[in-house]
């Protein structure tokens, strides 16, 4: 149970570190955000969505076809000439 817990702790420790470091040495930046960086924010953000959009389906028709038992509709039969 002890090592269990200890472990679990060592995992943590890195990123604890990391976010501590991150937190004791900020600096205040005065910046600023016109509309187009909120425009690119968008269109980057509509970007990645569609992109695992098709990620998926090509995934999703992948798996589907390792239970097919026929060959896809895509693929001409070998023919054993």
């Amino acid at each position: 149970m002890c090592l269990a817990i200890y472990q679990d702790v060592m995992k943590k420790t890195p990123l604890l570190l990391v976010l501590y470091f991150v937190w004791m040495f900020e600096a205040r930046t005065d910046a600023y955000l016109d509309p187009g960086s909120g425009s690119m924010l968008v269109q980057l953000l509509l970007g990645g969505v569609a992109g695992a959009a098709v990620l998926v389906k090509l995934g999703f028709a992948r798996f589907k076809d390792m239970f097919r038992s026929s060959p896809p509709k895509d693929r001409e039969p070998e023919s054993h000439e």
